[in-house]
């Protein structure tokens, strides 16, 4: 992608700079993967790139590397699997077991960041954030404070380790005396940390499934994730709302994944292509709107 190509898509037009929003979501962070590659296609070239957790993961590698990145992330997530993740076995139904043997390793988290450091030095080696070819900015949660904080320059792969270290799974992580940990917790959907970072006008790539399961969960583990669903997408539409008719938002379509949790990547192929394609089709039908009060999403278009 050239980063200096015109386009003829109406967001070409909206106030700069223009900022892609990244989500957490974990394994549902595939879908980004194809969100990307729809976006390039189109031509829409970003001036700022501001994720959280998985949503950093997957905007450092854009940010780094806009013409090579919907390939590079193709392959990342094709072959990922929670071995090269979280180093160990991790069965959600056998939390408890899983838990048990992990604290008595870790103390604080099921699991080290050891795999999740290699992960990240195998593709973004020896990177600082302000080296990047697109600004970037890192969201991850003050852990003693409770609040979001962007990071904007120094060592690449500590603050995406910090941004990903969702609580109980890895450790936090110590940056210049601070303990951080995921950026979802404080900001999952980082729309106001985009405005903080200079954003104008925000292109959204939220990861979460579209929709809730309509069923209530059937164990522990369960009920934890149905409730932190809950909050992140409470958390989510109180920004939204906040900023809606201030700023031009183009919200991409959310896909809604086939029975997996956030931990399992079976499907991390599938999830891509879905967003890829609902990706595309929507920005086929783009309205030509481009006032700034105006904000966009998939059910302006249907």
């Amino acid at each position: 992608m050239n980063l200096n190509r015109s386009t003829s898509s109406p967001v070409s037009q909206w106030p700069r700079p223009l900022a892609l929003v990244l989500s957490g979501g974990g394994s549902y962070g595939a879908t980004q993967a194809g969100m990307i590659r729809a976006l390039i296609e189109e031509g829409i070239t970003p001036d700022l790139v501001v994720g959280s957790s998985v949503g950093a993961l997957n905007g450092a590698v854009f940010a780094a590397d806009p013409d090579g990145a919907a390939d590079k992330l193709t392959e990342v997530w094709a072959s990922m699997n929670r071995s090269k993740l979280f180093g160990g076995r991790f069965k959600i139904s056998k939390g408890f077991t899983a838990a048990r043997n992990g604290l008595r390793k870790h103390s604080l988290s099921l699991f080290s960041l050891d795999k999740l450091s290699a992960l990240i030095d195998e593709h973004l080696p020896d990177r600082t954030i302000e080296s990047l070819q697109i600004s970037t900015a890192v969201v991850v949660t003050d852990a003693q404070l409770g609040k979001p904080k962007l990071l904007r320059q120094g060592p690449l792969s500590p603050a995406l380790q910090a941004s990903a270290a969702l609580p109980g799974i890895f450790p936090p992580v110590k940056i210049q005396g601070c303990f951080y940990i995921d950026g979802g917790v404080s900001a999952n959907v980082p729309i106001r940390q985009a405005i903080t970072a200079g954003a104008r006008s925000m292109i959204v790539l939220d990861a979460n499934p579209a929709s809730m399961p309509g069923t209530l969960p059937h164990s522990v583990v369960g009920s934890i994730a149905h409730a932190s669903m809950i909050m992140l997408r409470n958390q989510r539409a109180d920004a939204v709302e906040d900023l809606t008719g201030k700023y031009p938002i183009l919200h991409l379509p959310q896909s809604t994944p086939p029975g997996q949790s956030s931990f399992e990547f079976d499907q991390s192929t599938e999830l891509a292509e879905a967003g890829y394609s609902s990706a595309r089709t929507f920005l086929a039908q783009l309205p030509d709107l481009t006032d700034s009060s105006t904000r966009l999403s998939s059910n302006n278009v249907r």
